[in-house]
């Protein structure tokens, strides 16, 4: 039975990162919402990204590039994409149930899409927050349990994430590397997972002893091999100009 849907576009398959997939032969969709606690209200203080940094939080693609940086205020200002990331992430926090049933049919209806296109589906469930949607049950069951057939992928800040043996065997993880977190970065390749690293002035063959990749040249973590740092280029104006460590320009 179709749900209430609040959002005819719940994942975004046309965005520049989503759209690089289609050559390597799959669809893919992308979750945006309000990044960490800018979806709060007076009344309702929430983080939807656990393990956020003050760098990434000042560079955030959730809020500083794409189309939700198209504000002439970049940092007080609005417009629709970012006013639909606030009710989304309201929504996950204040109506969960409806919240995973929507998000549920959404992935049904890609997924009928992509057999249309005789492609393959991959969801990233956390666009622009860190949400721990492995733990997060519809109906007695996980998204990705849900979904078997379908490869769900993210990025994450949060070691305990990754490490977790009970994942489902569908959703892929790879570190994010921050300003403050090389300990873990280097935990995660030594239990054999990558990290995705954002380089300042190129991306080099190697760093943290271990080969560099391109991550730029699409999203599908999963296809990468491992260990592996996932090289990535700052994007946005604030990005480009960063200097507290998010961005690695020391190699």
């Amino acid at each position: 039975m179709k749900p209430a849907i609040r959002f005819s576009r719940f994942f975004s398959t046309d965005s520049a990162k989503a759209i690089k997939a289609d050559q390597f032969g799959y669809l893919n969709g992308i979750n945006y919402m309000a990044p960490d606690d800018t979806g709060c209200t007076v009344e309702q203080y929430f983080k939807l990204c656990s393990d956020s940094t003050a760098g990434c939080r000042a560079l955030c693609l959730g809020m500083y590039s794409g189309q939700a940086a198209m504000v002439t205020d970049l940092e007080h200002g609005t417009n629709v994409v970012r006013k639909s990331r606030v009710r989304k992430a309201q929504y996950f926090m204040n109506e969960r149930k409806a919240f995973m049933a929507e998000m549920n049919w959404h992935v049904y209806d890609l997924a009928r899409k992509a057999r249309r296109k005789n492609k393959k589906l991959a969801i990233r469930p956390n666009g622009s927050t860190d949400i721990r949607f492995e733990r997060i049950k519809h109906n007695g069951q996980t998204v990705m349990e849900l979904h078997p057939a379908t490869q769900f992928i993210d990025y994450t800040k949060n070691l305990k994430r990754l490490l977790d043996k009970t994942r489902p065997a569908n959703y892929h993880l790879t570190f994010s590397l921050s300003e403050t977190n090389q300990a873990e970065a280097l935990q995660a390749l030594k239990a054999g997972f990558n990290v995705a690293a954002v380089f300042g002035h190129g991306q080099p063959k190697r760093y943290f002893g271990h080969d560099v990749i391109d991550g730029t040249l699409h999203d599908l973590r999963h296809l990468d091999p491992s260990p592996c740092i996932v090289g990535l280029d700052p994007k946005g104006s604030k990005a480009k100009a960063d200097q507290s460590g998010f961005v690695v320009r020391d190699y």
